[in-house]
C-alpha cells in the first residue's frame, strides 16, 4: 500500500506542468487522447473546518477539495490524497469538522465509506451523502465505466487539459466512458486509475453499506 498524503490544489498544477513533457511525447506516440469530463458532470468534494472567531461566530474554512464523479455503488467517487486531512483529523478534540458533497454550488452533508482501509492499493475515496435520499432527488448523471481497457491500448492525455484538470477528474474515452480518473501522491506526481482499478475498488466499496443496518430487537418473553 502507498503511503498517500494530501495534495494541494495550487501545488497540482505545477506538478502537472512538469509531467508536461512525458505526456506531450505520449501523446505524439498516439492517436488516440483521452480528454476530461466536462465541469457539468464533475462534481467537489470539500473539507471544511469550523473555527471559532473572537465574536463566538464559526467561521467555515476549506481546507481541501478535490473533484468527484457520481456512481452506482459511490454517491460519489473522489482522490483520496486529498480528503486523508479529514480521516486523520477527525479523532482530535480540538478540531471541528465536515466533509460535504458540493454540487452545483451547494453543499450537501456527506460521509466516508468505512471500507476498512483507505486507499486500499489506490488513491481513491467512496464519499456517500448522509441523506439516503439525496443522489436520486438531485437525478445526478452517472458516467460509465469503460468497459474493456484493452480494445484501445495506449491511451494519451492532453498535457494542456491535465493541466487544467484537479485531481479526482475523470477522463472519457471516445465513447464518453471513464477510461482514468487523475490522482496525486505525495511526492506531488500525477498518476491515473484506470476504470479496471476503479472496478475493483467499487468491488470492494458495494460489500459495505453506506448507513447502519438496522435490526428489530426481539420481543422480550412474558
Amino acid at each position: 500500500m502507498r503511503n498517500l498524503a494530501g495534495v494541494g490544489i495550487l501545488s497540482f498544477v505545477g506538478a502537472a506542468l512538469a509531467l508536461g513533457g512525458s505526456v506531450t511525447s505520449q501523446a505524439q506516440a498516439n492517436k488516440f487522447t483521452v480528454h476530461p469530463a466536462s465541469t457539468a458532470q464533475v462534481i467537489t468534494v470539500t473539507v471544511t473546518d469550523l473555527v471559532r472567531t473572537k465574536k463566538g461566530k464559526d467561521a467555515e474554512v476549506v481546507i481541501a477539495q478535490a473533484a468527484g464523479f457520481p456512481n452506482d455503488t459511490c454517491d460519489v467517487i473522489t482522490t483520496f490524497d486529498v480528503v486523508k486531512m479529514y480521516e486523520e483529523r477527525q479523532t482530535w478534540s480540538n478540531v471541528r469538522e465536515r466533509v460535504d458533497i458540493v454540487v452545483n454550488g451547494t453543499k450537501y452533508p456527506a460521509k466516508f465509506r468505512d471500507i476498512g482501509f483507505y486507499p486500499l492499493g489506490l488513491n481513491l475515496a467512496c464519499v456517500d451523502f448522509e441523506s439516503p435520499y439525496l443522489h436520486s432527488e438531485l437525478k445526478i448523471p452517472v458516467l460509465p465505466l469503460e468497459d474493456d481497457s484493452d480494445t484501445v491500448p495506449g491511451l494519451a492525455y492532453d498535457d494542456k487539459e491535465l493541466a487544467s484538470s484537479h485531481p479526482g477528474t475523470p477522463f472519457l474515452n471516445k465513447a464518453g466512458e471513464i477510461s482514468s480518473v487523475l490522482t496525486g501522491t505525495n511526492q506531488g506526481k500525477l498518476e491515473f486509475a484506470s476504470a479496471e482499478e476503479i472496478r475493483a475498488f467499487l468491488k470492494l466499496a458495494a460489500d459495505v453499506s453506506p448507513w447502519p443496518s438496522l435490526y428489530r430487537r426481539p420481543l422480550a418473553a412474558t
